[in-house]
């Protein structure tokens, strides 16, 4: 009788994080990519499963980059392999360029942009034509609601002149104007209905014969409203409306009162916004973008307009950047000058810490926090401008500062794509499209692929984009899927965003990049914050130069 060889029982250990000595008792197959620079000891024993105590510590978010299966790997390689997302075939930059060029991004233009482009317009198969006036009903409503969703990104209306008018007789708005603001609060409201007014719009300020406009600022308006539902509606806005606008803003008398004088300005700015955030290798955009005249001072709120200095200040943010980033990347295409990004960096740190500490936890934590979608846009924008200046002069930043900065952005964009007045913001659409191809490219470079399918995700929440986009997205993620090794139920498939632990905390940008929360800043005093308008432009070594006095207005040289 043979005798039979007895089963050591099976002992399980609890670790205790809060407990000194836990590094004694636990083992890790691999280190975070941050314990792994550092050559320090990570206490996290199962890749992706939380944040360890040195990346809590730096508030960072604990990242384990993919690793590749190769072959006559280890049984310990292989249950590490098997816990992280892999890709079996990896694509190199070049690669990637050359066959998925829609989604490449080429002297600071997406590619998709670079190709011949189709002005198509999306109908809306149950489109509900308007055979006679509005009921009073619905048109209090649809302007209630233009104010309420539109404005707050597009304030190109004086809200209590248009409604206090419209109140007594909106007889006295011009058709066109009326039509135009219910088209765009129709997409709010009862999209049915958007097209439609859009056409009378359209009809009442008789496009086809530009002649026969009339030389008024309602005119201007009319136009800019147009702009922006074809913006939000077709896949390629109708630039013709801008042009137009630009030709009429020329022949305004500037003798008018000081009321008319700003509405004017808050014209020309969102006129100058809509072409410097487009697409500027389109001839047509080009050469509109050489032919407008940068307002000469930021726009300035009336006393009628209680309490709303904060809102201004927040929207020439916006408009700051809009000179900014068509300055960037007209540097690009021409390759007429380099700019410091070191100084860039500088200035966009300094615009975080002038946040309030509530808008910045708001910027990057994922717990449903409402935030503003200007300050939003505005560190959206910045961190394009980053990327695109990494990827343009090829710096040779730390490699973690890069993803974090590509992740930061994407998880930025989701936030403002799910926003209710996304499609109200300047050129909305194409840059969060454009956001997420340059995070692309960074994930790409890096070899991380995981994060391509979060991308095609969050491209969802965009309509109307260029079908060439999700066809190659869609093509890209089958390429990178083929012999993908996943365990089941595994914590990572969970994670919408898979480089953010499950169940840890809010993640805040690291110290060791740019955009980071100062414990010991507290939000900056109004003239600090003029001086920054100044700083924005003035430092940045972009040919030619426009910068910001304390007076607001604005010097060309």
């Amino acid at each position: 009788m043979s005798l039979q060889r007895k089963k050591k029982p099976v002992e399980f250990h609890f670790v205790d994080m809060n407990d000194p000595s836990r590094y004694k008792k636990l083992k890790v197959s691999r280190a975070c990519d941050f314990c792994r620079r550092r050559k320090s000891k990570c206490d996290i024993g199962i890749p992706g499963s939380g944040t360890c105590s040195k990346c809590r510590k730096h508030q960072i978010v604990c990242v384990f980059s993919p690793v590749s299966t190769v072959k006559g790997t280890s049984p310990q390689t292989e249950d590490v392999v098997l816990l992280t997302p892999t890709i079996s075939i990896p694509m190199n930059y070049q690669e990637f360029q050359s066959k998925y060029s829609s989604l490449s991004v080429k002297n600071g233009q997406p590619g998709y942009e670079l190709l011949p482009q189709q002005h198509l317009i999306i109908t809306n198969n149950t489109t509900v034509a308007m055979t006679a006036e509005p009921t009073k009903e619905l048109e209090d409503t649809l302007f209630h609601i233009y104010f309420a969703f539109v404005h707050p990104a597009y304030p190109l209306l004086f809200k209590q002149c248009i409604l206090d008018i419209h109140s007594k007789d909106k007889y006295l708005l011009s058709h066109s104007l009326r039509y135009a603001i219910m088209s765009l609060s129709s997409i709010y409201h009862n999209n049915d209905y958007s097209m439609a007014f859009y056409q009378l719009a359209k009809d009442h300020i008789n496009i086809t014969s530009p002649e026969l406009l009339s030389i008024r600022l309602d005119t201007v308006q009319t136009l800019l409203l147009l702009y922006k539902y074809t913006e939000i509606s077709f896949i390629t806005p109708d630039v013709r409306y801008l042009e137009l606008a630009n030709v009429i803003l020329k022949q305004l008398n500037s003798s008018l009162m000081f009321q008319q004088q700003e509405m004017i300005n808050r014209a020309r700015w969102i006129l100058f916004a809509s072409v410097g955030l487009s697409n500027l290798s389109d001839p047509s955009f080009n050469k509109l973008y050489s032919e407008i005249d940068l307002p000469t001072h930021l726009p300035q709120p009336f006393k009628e307009e209680h309490n709303e200095d904060a809102f201004w200040n927040k929207f020439s943010q916006v408009l700051n950047l809009s000179v900014l980033y068509s300055h960037t990347i007209q540097s690009i295409i021409t390759g007429a000058s380099d700019i410091d990004i070191h100084q860039f960096m500088s200035i966009r740190q300094h615009w975080y810490d002038s946040l309030n500490p509530s808008v910045q936890s708001a910027l990057v934590c994922e717990n449903g926090q409402v935030i503003d979608i200007l300050p939003l846009y505005t560190a959206i924008i910045y961190d394009m401008l980053y990327l695109l200046l990494l990827l343009h002069q090829q710096h040779q930043v730390k490699r973690g500062i890069t993803i974090e900065t590509a992740y930061r952005l994407q998880r930025m964009i989701y936030k403002w794509v799910t926003h209710s007045q996304f499609i109200s913001a300047i050129q909305s659409k194409r840059m969060a499209v454009f956001g997420l191809l340059l995070c692309l490219q960074v994930y790409i470079i890096a070899n991380i692929f995981d994060c391509i399918e979060n991308i095609r995700l969050v491209m969802k929440h965009i309509q109307h984009i260029d079908p060439k986009i999700d066809q190659q997205l869609n093509e890209l993620t089958r390429q990178l899927t083929i012999g993908r090794i996943r365990t089941p139920n595994s914590p990572l498939e969970e994670d919408y965003f898979s480089l953010i632990p499950m169940h840890s905390t809010c993640s805040s940008p690291s110290l060791s990049t740019p955009l980071f929360v100062n414990q010991n800043t507290s939000p900056l005093a109004k003239d600090e914050l003029d001086i920054l308008l100044q700083e924005q432009l003035q430092q940045l070594q972009i040919k030619p130069v426009c910068y910001f006095n304390s007076n607001n207005s604005v010097n060309k040289s």
